[in-house]
């Protein structure tokens, strides 16, 4: 047997504090643990990570310097060197733990969890290490190396989480909503001793959330019934705040040795007394999953993001957790339970024999995996990134991900006389499509109504097709996409914006109600990546980068209502839908002459939304620099 590490190289510079390590057991579809330890690391201390199907992945902390890590198997001994050097990048993100004024700090949890907020700072700050980690291996998988942003450190260089005493009491902050509470602690933290006007975005979590639902009434079933019975809550972020409630902190890993066992928890939370934000999954990891997810994805507001059709700035961000754990393939039949999976327990040298979060058969979602299809190794399982080879990362090509085919029939028989097949399927956020077919001897009409959450229809179609056997069924394919982002503002980059000049995005589609269609779905993309155009937002991102002296410091301009300038050379334009922001086309510069000027053109998008009049265009030069301006679709050449 032979240890294998496919992500990382020996001798690799990162600049980063957790280094995730993919890799495999060679001829070996056994489970068991490995053992890792940092040699130089003083502690000495050793970690232990599950193997299965003799595949792992890893979860190291690194020091400044060269980090000795070894990796063993029974007999076998992997030594890989890794070098830990500090980025210098000026700009960086700051945890903040909020506390009101005449509170203890104390976040919502089970008796049996440590919720003080010593507790939660360790939470928070390992948090934003993991999705610093997961966000270096993302940009990685589009070709721009590990590439993130930089959390503040201390003198022993270890990431800091602050806690934040606001001047607002518990009373004063139940009465308001979470649009109040963006705004009332952007003002708040800007005039504070946290204020970094031009270098920090504010990744902040309130310790005071808290879900009370009546005892006289039935647990609550819906997102909106949860909502409605929770205080203090709230997920926002732009400008550069990002600001999210402390409902399923308890869900959350205080250390690193926790993460495995804290993502792979197959209990259910207890909806009569705590908070469920999960997407209906209902389990404390679905829980830590979609928290950690939704607070990166707020935290890609504050970078410039905007929604997207797939990824961390869609509803991506729920499987969050894929990245770090493995997903099992086969059933090995050894387990009890009926889904033959594990879960690794970070007290322990062996395997608990509890089901997996990673993919749970026999559950409200369970997804099925093609077995021709390796979870490989080097990317999270289903990631819509494809690799040539695996030493050519830098040439990889970014391919899109497929949409999302739901198989509503099948075992249709052909007919002579007409006959027609009317369904109806409710999307994930709420809204609803309706598809009449009406065979004829001839051929097929499609007629498809798109109906929003308040009955309004908002697009509709029909299509014509000649001599189709009806014999392969009837497939309905749709987009994954979001129909009612949020806002965004049309004002120039964050970069150089306060907090309270930028309006605040919240999640996308958050479920009204739970998805029945689940269990027959087939995800073709988990949604833990960065959409292509996000990837390369950040590639060139002032929180991603070292300043430069030839920074001019000047946005890019639109001349004549579609002519595009920048004296630095332009990197990425994008079109958002106005209003709502979501990405429906984008053109990206990444050679070494970049064009100084760009015109919008019709002819250069595939497809505009229908219905679209405005658009907001984004655009990013060499140096960060960001313009974003409301147009006319009319406008364009």
């Amino acid at each position: 047997m032979k240890i294998k590490v496919y992500n990382v190289g020996d001798r690799e510079v990162v600049s980063y504090h957790i280094i995730l390590l993919l890799g495999e057991i060679e001829d070996c579809l056994d489970d068991g643990v490995l053992d890792v330890w940092n040699s130089s690391d003083r502690s000495g201390r050793r970690y232990q990570w599950p193997v299965v199907e003799g595949c792992f992945k890893v979860l190291m902390e690194l020091k400044l310097g060269e980090n000795i890590l070894s990796v063993q198997f029974e007999d076998e001994v992997l030594t890989l060197s890794l070098i830990f050097e500090e980025p210098k990048i000026a700009h960086f993100v700051r945890p903040v733990y909020i506390v009101l004024s005449d509170d203890d700090g104390y976040f919502q949890g089970p008796d049996d969890e440590d919720c003080s907020p010593t507790s939660a700072i360790r939470r928070i700050t390992l948090g934003a290490q993991l999705i610093q980690t997961f966000t270096a291996e993302k940009m990685k998988e589009h070709g721009f190396g590990r590439r993130t942003f930089q959390l503040e450190t201390g003198d022993d260089n270890s990431p800091l989480c602050h806690l934040f005493r606001s001047k607002l009491t518990t009373e004063q902050a139940y009465a308001m909503s979470g649009n109040d509470l963006w705004s009332h602690f952007a003002k708040e933290l800007m005039t504070s001793h946290l204020r970094n006007k031009d270098k920090c975005k504010w990744y902040c979590f309130m310790s005071f959330t808290r879900y009370q639902p009546p005892s006289d009434t039935d647990i609550p079933k819906t997102h909106s019934e949860i909502l409605r019975y929770t205080k203090g809550h709230t997920a926002l972020g732009g400008g550069g705040l990002a600001l999210f409630g402390t409902g399923n902190l308890h869900t959350w890993a205080e250390s690193l040795e926790e993460v495995y066992a804290r993502l792979t928890d197959c209990r259910k939370i207890n909806r009569r007394k705590y908070m469920d934000d999960s997407a209906y999954r209902e389990y404390y990891w679905a829980n830590y999953a979609t928290g950690l997810g939704a607070s990166l994805h707020e935290l890609g507001h504050t970078f410039d993001l905007a929604h997207t059709p797939s990824g961390i700035m869609a509803r991506g961000f729920d499987d969050l957790h894929k990245v770090f754990t493995i997903q099992r393939l086969r059933s090995n039949g050894r387990s009890s339970c009926s889904s033959g999976r594990q879960r690794y327990n970070s007290n322990s040298s062996s395997i608990s024999r509890t089901p997996s979060s990673s993919s749970i058969e026999g559950s409200p979602l369970s997804m099925s995996l093609d077995a021709n299809q390796r979870r490989y190794k080097d990317v999270c399982y289903g990631s819509p990134y494809k690799r040539i080879s695996r030493s050519s990362s830098s040439n990889s090509i970014y391919i899109a991900p497929p949409p999302l085919v739901v198989k509503v029939e099948t075992g249709f028989k052909p007919v002579k006389s007409p006959s027609m097949l009317t369904f109806s399927v409710k999307n994930y956020d709420g809204s609803e499509t309706h598809k009449t077919i009406a065979q004829d001897p001839a051929g097929e009409t499609v007629t498809e109504l798109n109906v929003a959450t308040d009955g309004k229809l908002f697009s509709g179609r029909a299509t014509r097709r000649d001599k189709m056997s009806l014999g392969f069924g009837i497939k309905c394919c749709y987009s994954s996409s979001e129909r009612r982002p949020s806002s965004c503002s049309s004002a120039g980059s964050s970069a150089s914006l306060s907090p309270t000049s930028s309006t605040p995005s919240t999640l996308p589609n958050s479920p009204e109600e739970p998805d029945l269609r689940l269990p027959d779905v087939q995800f073709a993309d988990d949604g833990a990546h960065w959409y292509r155009s996000s990837a390369v937002v950040l590639r060139f991102h002032r929180w991603f980068n070292k300043a430069s002296t030839d920074d001019p410091r000047k946005n890019p301009v639109l001349s004549n209502k579609c002519h595009i300038l920048s004296a630095c050379g332009l990197r990425l334009v994008e079109l958002r839908t106005d209003p709502g922001g979501l990405v429906f086309h984008h053109w990206e510069f990444l050679h070494e002459t970049p064009p100084l000027d760009f015109t919008l053109k019709r002819s250069r998008v595939k497809a505009i939304p229908e219905g679209t009049t405005t658009a907001t265009v984004m655009a990013e030069d060499t140096y960060g620099n960001i313009l974003k301006k409301r147009v006319k679709i009319d406008d364009f050449e």
